[in-house]
């Protein structure tokens, strides 16, 4: 661990600590623990007042042009992006610290100042491209695939069994990243960095595989549930906190992307065998997806029995009432709409998360956004969500 912190860092932080355990067991806290799945860079930029990298496209696409530079200046970028989230979350007195989402590839070419390939260019290939309007980071092209998709997923089966035969080297190996954050900021911040998702994607190729080959999807969800159990075993044999994300984004507004029976035959069977040995554990494991998951929900959250749920999406429906009506002992990790960050004022955004609080009742609710604190965020407005707590 870091060196020993100040009186007043250690007062603070035993009350981070306090608060955090208290909302994992659901029961009443001093105030909801903040919590950040992701902040723009534009965003954190604006507040710093400097140059900062933290999350959603804008960070991912700044590690990919790093890597392109070479290992030195990954390696400076990644030891930023470190110090841009510590001073983010102490200035917002954010009390979760966890990495965002990244994008830890170096690319086989850099096309020009946006735009890279990852594979190479007289084979299977991939081509991501930055958009500085919008800081979204995605492929807009991918080569024709030698494979058919039945074809890849069964090699994709084949290397998921070779893990699953000794999954702990592998499941200790993820776990160094929040290892690294929580021995240099352990004493500051609750770190909880684990994660191991299970689902079967969305991309067309998926979609068809589900009709085609659902009894290899099934197979697949089993065995990442076997990845998920070494995650949390391992995650035992630290001192990090025992809380793990998982889930995999699967809905929209108006529902899930698919039926509600294919995640029964496909998804579900990996969750139950997941979760039933994370419970035992003790780790506290919350699902992921934005989106309308009313069809899905006592699937997930009493067959499974998964105690936590993140990217609860208020614009969907899914607001901490409505969940808790039906869940009361459920872990709701953010329920703020990220559109009206961006586009609400500042006194609406304060009144929406007062009535997160208060429809939370004190007890088993993480303060922030659904989602990401998305590129273009008003300054104010984050700070005015913060501001209730």
């Amino acid at each position: 661990m870091a060196s020993s912190p100040t009186p007043d860092i250690a007062s603070n932080s035993r009350r981070r600590f306090e608060r955090c355990a208290a909302t994992l067991r659901c029961e009443p806290a001093d105030r909801a623990p903040a919590y950040i799945p992701a902040i723009a860079c534009d965003v954190s930029s604006a507040i710093l007042g400097r140059t900062a990298y933290t999350g959603t496209g804008s960070v991912r696409y700044a590690e990919v042009a790093a890597w392109a530079r070479g290992a030195a200046a990954h390696a400076e970028f990644e030891a930023q992006l470190i110090e841009d989230l510590v001073e983010i979350h102490r200035v917002l007195d954010v009390d979760v610290l966890r990495m965002p989402w990244r994008m830890n590839e170096r690319p086989d070419a850099q096309l020009d100042q946006f735009t890279f390939r990852f594979g190479p260019e007289s084979g299977e290939h991939t081509i991501w491209q930055y958009t500085p309007a919008t800081a979204d980071f995605s492929p807009v092209y991918e080569s024709p695939r030698v494979d058919a998709p039945e074809v890849r997923l069964r090699k994709r089966l084949v290397h998921l069994e070779k893990i699953a035969a000794d999954p702990m080297p592998l499941a200790r190996a993820s776990l160094a990243p929040a290892l690294d954050l929580w021995r240099r900021f352990g004493e500051e911040f609750y770190v909880c960095s684990a994660g191991a998702g299970i689902g079967v994607g969305y991309d067309p190729d998926d979609l068809e595989l589900m009709i085609t080959e659902p009894d290899l999807l099934r197979q697949q969800c089993l065995l990442q549930a076997e990845y998920a159990i070494a995650v949390g075993k391992a995650l035992l044999e630290t001192k990090l906190p025992l809380v793990m994300a998982g889930g995999g984004d699967l809905a929209g507004t108006q529902g899930p992307i698919y039926s509600p029976a294919m995640f029964r035959a496909m998804v579900l069977p990996g969750y139950v065998k997941a979760l039933e040995a994370l419970n035992q554990l003790g780790v506290h494991y919350y699902f992921r997806s934005d989106g309308n998951l009313w069809s899905l929900m006592d699937m997930l959250f009493t067959e499974a029995a998964c105690p936590g749920f993140g990217e609860t999406d208020r614009d969907a429906t899914m607001t901490v009432a409505a969940v808790r009506a039906r869940f009361p002992r459920m872990v709701i990790w953010g329920n703020m709409s990220s559109s009206l960050l961006l586009d609400g004022t500042a006194a609406e955004v304060r009144a929406q998360a007062q009535a997160t609080i208060a429809e939370a009742g004190g007890r088993g609710y993480f303060q922030g956004c659904s989602n990401a604190i998305v590129h273009g965020t008003p300054v104010a407005n984050v700070r005015a969500m913060f501001e209730v707590r």
